[in-house]
């Protein structure tokens, strides 16, 4: 199981592009057509002032203002007043005009006690409202004005809520929906304002939003547009992201290239196509269509044609290669500060390839370079905290790697391949493979100090595989083995948990509350847990 790579999007530095729609004859009765998910935006960090005078952040979610509501251990404040899950765009023709339909999901419920704040019950929540495309070069211009804000009124054709949807039917319930607006010329009951802030900030280009959801009447959206409140749309409240993700998610029509016809006639044109044939999962053309690109200048001295082509290597399993590309990329450092986050992107994506081909010493010094230099990510920050814990990092190595790739068949023996490999299968929902690959690990005897994590990651997928008695004897092994005073003690809080989980799910409430009790003993804080364990053992 390879590690996975961040997924970064190419974010325009060049304005000509070409936006083709595919025409679909069809008559008035049928529905609209729904493309596929044009582009996406998984991750932001929401903001909120309160009224202690203090900011809080969270991902994905924007907390109250009022700062007893956020310490609160109700579900229902853990929401905040605002989050969301996905942000999607696809196309759709209206009339003859291209439409985008933009959706938001959420996490929602509703309490089965309001007035107590008792038995939650989790819902999925969508909103979505479909637009006219050309609005979302107004929320996302050629050339932005920076530490200017702005708001655009997206004048919403029609929207809806859907609660517990069926994502099989999502596209026709809206298709649906937006010819019932047509044939009746009806308005829509919802707005949607985007409000957005470029921002540049500790030497990186940030973008502020706020997605506005309103009533559709002039009185409800009307005093946001107003530019003497410009301001105040960010005093309290906002998500922020990096500019090239939010661009590349808004404007994703910039690295749509024309498909159809004779082949690319310009190195732009060669490079946009490489990247939507990598984004689409063709490697083999994706690397044809790069090299083409790097022939062209500027894209001959431009990172991104290296790192893309690095990436599609990888995935053919074109490890040299691969490592050549990246080396490559990382030595055009970009001046533009727009490309500043992608080009860290390219620093941590060559650790991941390093650490596919068991270079951990030089994975580590990779991805802690990217931290040091200001690359900021969930999933970079949890392999530090797995994989390094007995590296010592010694400053930015941004050079070209000296690693030497082994075509060689791996070594099956190896308990520490094994290990890993179990470790990512787990943290990728493998369960059934990360339990065949860490009893292999076992089998061949490895060293005292890896053992007790491999008994941890055994029983952490056996509990998932709801193997509960499975799981509680291999978390008994587990904390046996650390006794040894070898093994890693951070992980104590999570076998704890973990065993009190398992206890709880066969009914053993006694044990359950006695584990959890030593999780918090030592150092368990994640807030979903306290929760939990504060609901269970009262």
């Amino acid at each position: 199981m390879l590690m996975k790579k961040i997924l970064f999007l190419y974010a325009g530095l060049f304005s000509s592009f070409i936006l083709v729609g595919q025409h679909v004859e069809r008559t008035l009765g049928n529905l609209p057509i729904i493309s596929e998910v044009k582009s996406s935006l998984e991750l932001a960090t929401g903001y909120a002032f309160q009224d202690n005078g203090q900011w809080i952040s969270a991902q994905n979610r924007i907390p109250y203002k009022v700062a007893e509501f956020n310490r609160s251990p109700k579900i229902y404040y853990k929401l905040g007043s605002d989050n969301f899950e996905l942000m999607e765009i696809r196309d759709v023709m209206v009339q003859n005009e291209l439409y985008v339909v933009f959706t938001i999901q959420y996490k929602t419920g509703w309490y089965e006690f309001p007035i107590l704040m008792e038995l939650w019950h989790w819902q999925d929540g969508l909103n979505y409202f479909v637009f006219k495309a050309s609005k979302l070069k107004e929320v996302m211009p050629n050339k932005v004005d920076w530490d200017v804000p702005y708001v655009i009124n997206m004048d919403a054709l029609c929207s809806g809520i859907l609660i517990d949807y069926d994502e099989k039917t999502l596209n026709s319930t809206i298709a649906y929906n937006i010819q019932k607006t047509l044939e009746k010329g009806t308005i829509s009951s919802h707005n949607l304002l985007i409000a957005v802030w470029p921002v540049e900030a500790k030497g990186l280009q940030l973008t502020r939003f706020r997605t506005i959801q309103v009533m559709n009447k002039k009185k409800f959206y009307g005093p946001y547009l107003e530019e003497k409140n410009r301001d105040r749309l960010f005093e309290t409240r906002y998500y922020e992201v990096d500019y090239p993700t939010f661009r590349a998610f808004i404007r994703y029509d910039e690295i749509n290239p024309t498909l159809t016809g004779s082949d690319p006639k310009t190195g732009e044109e060669w490079f946009k196509r490489g990247v939507y044939h990598y984004r689409a999962a063709d490697y083999t053309q994706a690397i044809f269509d790069l090299t083409e690109a790097a022939r062209y200048c500027p894209f001959d001295r431009f990172f991104m044609t290296y790192a893309y082509r690095a990436n599609a290597r990888e995935q053919m399993g074109d490890y040299a290669g691969a490592m050549k590309d990246y080396d490559k990329a990382i030595s055009l450092k970009p001046a533009e500060k727009e490309y500043y986050s992608a080009w860290l992107t390219t620093i941590y994506n060559r650790g991941v390839a390093k650490f596919n081909v068991k270079d951990m010493l030089g994975a580590c010094q990779d991805w802690n370079t990217a931290a040091q230099m200001g690359l900021q990510d969930a999933s970079m920050d949890a392999n530090i905290r797995s994989n390094c814990k007995n590296y010592t990092y010694t400053g930015p190595a941004i050079l070209p790697t000296t690693v030497e790739i082994s075509t060689a068949t791996p070594n099956t023996s190896d308990y520490r391949r094994l290990y890993f490999e179990g470790m990512w299968k787990y943290q990728n929902g493998n369960y059934t493979e990360a339990v065949q690959n860490l009893d292999r690990a076992l089998e061949l005897k490895p060293d005292l100090v890896i053992i007790p994590s491999i008994y941890s990651y055994r029983g952490a997928s056996k509990l998932k595989l709801s193997d509960y008695r499975g799981a509680i004897s291999d978390f008994d092994y587990c904390l046996a083995y650390m006794g040894s005073g070898k093994a890693d003690s951070s992980i104590l809080k999570t076998v704890y948990y973990n065993r009190g989980l398992a206890n709880f799910f066969l009914g053993n409430q006694t044990e359950a509350c006695n584990d959890f009790r030593k999780a918090l003993r030592t150092g368990l804080l994640d807030q979903e847990s306290l929760n939990f364990i504060e609901q269970v053992c009262r």
